[in-house]
């Protein structure tokens, strides 16, 4: 009990020697950590709560209450979200347990649908329920995939026709809502078309239509001639015109930097546009190449020799055309020796030939476009032998159509941009509301110097309970510092922070006395 009164003393003693500032300054400081721990502990004690499972149908909410009903496990309904939400501490376990339960079923049947398969059921009856199984199991498929939020399937698969030319082929379609903020690629497109055409037979992936909650034809991404079938989905255009970017900013660096060794960095300003041709074309060739001597290969060869000795004339009339008239009456000529001879030959030449088919690649230079701007004046001879240093480095063919441009004019000095008033301002003031109190730390430590070096008698100087002393009261008596606690707690504070970093003291002090002249 002795204990206790004495320190029930001292605290008054103490409490009663503190100024008016100082009481109030203790007894703010313990109502903010008051209020500060009973916000903590609001804030810590408050049970939270997480989602269980969102975008719940009626069916499976309804479900899912039951068993947290049954279950004991406080729950809440966030009907923005159709989510419940149970605390933290619960969720995974809870969350493993409606699984095995078979919740939530989201509305959707798989194959489980045949586990409770009724006894005589129509042909009609098993084609539906598979139909409603294959559906449900593709849902769950492509629910699984990046940014749908929940998705429909449609299938449908025609009846068996005896000929195959009546035969019509199974269509599919699929509904996709994704997610907000969300936009469907053209790979996950793809993925999806061949995903439901490889899960039903018969059904080709050019019969399944995918369709966005916005009413998008997504499947129409897939177009060979206005999309590549990318990893990111880019159309081709998109595709082109990042390859013509690519040779623009290699040739804009090698005239730059060539540029820059001669007048300097920031001194040349280099812009090139490339068009590339993009056509695929395929063109087929066919050359006739004679032989030797300039008539081919001979193939085959055909001669007809006549020959007649004897009297009289040969057979046929005159010549003329009257005499080569059918019936028309020889006369007769005098009679005599004669001789007849004839020859004829022909040839016949195979000439060679080269057929070759040639490929062109996309992608190939179809056109240069180039402007070079030099900072300062320049003479027309050193713009003309610059330009062709420039049309060398680039590959400017004037044949092709080819522009270069070189330029020489005086650049425009560009200023850095200042920062607003207050912007450059607030570190200021920071700095010099640190800058007093590190400047107090300051002036204790030279009143402890000052203390060490010369040691002056004590004077008592009445002081009454609610002034408070002066930096100058306190280097005349330093012996106020053993009355005043608080104040000695501070100044063994300050005189640890300086003794660690008086580098910082030092550099903050000047910097504020520096500020305080202006």
């Amino acid at each position: 009990m002795e204990r206790i009164a004495k320190f029930w003393n001292d605290l008054k003693q103490f409490w009663a020697g503190l100024s008016r500032w100082q009481r109030l300054s203790i007894v703010g400081v313990a109502a903010v950590g008051m209020l500060t721990v009973f916000i903590l502990l609001l804030v810590t004690g408050r049970q939270k709560y997480e989602p269980l499972f969102s975008n719940l149908n009626i069916d499976d909410q309804a479900a899912i209450v039951n068993y947290l009903k049954d279950k004991g496990i406080p729950y809440k309904v966030d009907p923005s979200f159709n989510a419940i939400l149970v605390p933290d501490d619960v969720v995974y376990e809870t969350r493993l347990s409606l699984v095995g339960e078979g919740l939530p079923k989201g509305g959707i049947v798989g194959f489980e649908l045949f586990d409770k398969a009724k006894m005589g059921m129509t042909d009609f009856q098993q084609k539906v329920s598979y139909l409603r199984a294959l559906e449900g199991e593709l849902i769950r498929t492509i629910q699984a995939i990046q940014g749908v939020q929940s998705c429909k399937v449609n299938i449908v698969i025609p009846e068996q026709k005896l000929f195959l030319e009546e035969q019509s082929p199974a269509t599919a379609s699929v509904l996709l809502e994704l997610k907000p903020g969300f936009e469907m690629g053209s790979e996950q497109v793809k993925a999806i078309v061949h995903l439901v055409a490889h899960s039903v037979e018969g059904l080709n992936p050019d019969n399944v239509v995918v369709v966005d909650s916005k009413g998008r034809i997504l499947s129409d991404m897939l177009d060979e001639n206005f999309l590549v079938t990318g990893a990111e989905g880019r159309t081709l255009t998109s595709l082109q015109r990042e390859m013509e970017r690519q040779q623009e900013i290699e040739m804009e660096r090698k005239v730059r930097q060539m540029l820059e060794r001669i007048f300097g960095p920031g001194k040349a300003v280099v812009r090139v546009r490339v068009v590339l041709n993009f056509d695929k074309k395929r063109t087929a060739v066919k050359e006739y190449v004679p032989g030797p001597s300039g008539k081919g290969v001979p193939r085959s060869t055909q001669s007809l020799e006549e020959t007649y000795t004897g009297p009289g004339v040969p057979p046929g009339g005159a010549p003329g055309t009257t005499t080569n008239i059918p019936g028309y009456v020889i006369t007769s000529q005098a009679a005599g020796p004669s001789t007849y001879e004839r020859a004829e030959g022909t040839t016949n030449y195979e000439i060679s030939t080269r057929e070759q088919e040639v490929v062109s690649t996309p992608g190939t230079l179809e056109k240069i476009s180039a402007s070079v701007l030099i900072d300062g004046e320049l003479d027309q001879g050193v713009l003309e032998e610059l330009r062709r240093a420039v049309a060398a480095a680039v590959g400017i063919d004037e044949a092709r159509g080819d522009e270069l441009y070189v330029m020489s004019m005086p650049f425009t000095p560009i200023e850095a941009p200042q920062a607003p008033a207050a912007a450059r301002r607030w570190p200021l003031y920071v700095l010099i509301g640190v800058a007093s109190l590190l400047a107090i730390g300051g002036g204790f430590m030279l009143l402890q110097r000052r203390r060490k070096k010369l040691p002056a008698p004590v004077e008592k100087v009445p002081k009454s309970e609610e002034e408070v002393p002066s930096l100058e009261e306190l280097l005349k008596h330093p012996e106020l510092l053993k009355e005043k606690g608080e104040l000695a707690i501070l100044e063994q504070q300050l005189r640890e922070y300086a003794s660690k970093k008086p580098e910082e003291i030092a550099a903050i002090i000047k910097n504020w006395l520096l500020e305080d002249q202006y």
